[in-house]
């Protein structure tokens, strides 16, 4: 049986196409424009990856302002006994409030403000001194019993740091934002 040589082996694959040509006037390159929206593809990506984060630290702080409230079940097991949850409480309502109206916002296509990155950072760093605060007594308090009132403060602070992080990372990419805006 004879084999029958293909004609393309031992060529090489022609060369891709040419690369167009960078700027050389000091301009930047521009990332593909969208017609109907008014925004490029980067921006667009930026603007959905802050909006899950704003919505999700807003749905993580609502839950934990939930879990904290729902304690009350008399005795040492009342959260308004203990100032650490008190401020927990204080810290997710309001971070649930900015996170829901920023996510709101940045959902109308609003780009990055100086006002965005400085409340983003306020808020995360308000949410970590809250967890912060209230898990030594937690910790504490889990340490002699394990019920459903620890189990809930423990909850609430995870879902703190979680909302902590989501809103952090926001922050880092409304700073990007700026920074390539006056770029």
């Amino acid at each position: 049986m004879a084999m029958v040589a293909s004609p393309s082996i031992g060529k090489s694959p022609p060369p891709p196409p040419p690369l167009p040509p960078l700027p050389t006037d000091g301009s930047k390159l521009q990332a593909p424009y969208r017609p109907y929206t008014g925004t490029s593809v980067a921006e667009t990506d930026g603007i959905a990856v802050v909006l899950v984060l704003r919505a999700a630290a807003a749905l993580l702080a609502f839950v934990a302002v939930a879990l904290v409230a729902s304690c009350r079940h008399g005795g040492w097991m009342e959260f308004a006994r203990y100032q650490e949850y008190r401020y927990l409480l204080g810290v997710t309502v309001v971070a649930s409030l900015y996170s829901a109206l920023q996510a709101l916002r940045t959902f109308r296509r609003r780009r990055a403000t100086f006002l965005d990155f400085a409340g983003d950072q306020v808020v995360a760093y308000l949410l970590i001194t809250a967890a912060a605060a209230a898990l030594p007594i937690t910790i504490r308090m889990r340490s002699a019993v394990v019920n459903i009132f620890t189990d809930a403060m423990a909850a609430s602070i995870s879902l703190a740091f979680l909302a902590f992080a989501a809103l952090a990372v926001s922050a880092m990419l409304a700073g990007f934002s700026l920074s390539a805006a006056y770029n």
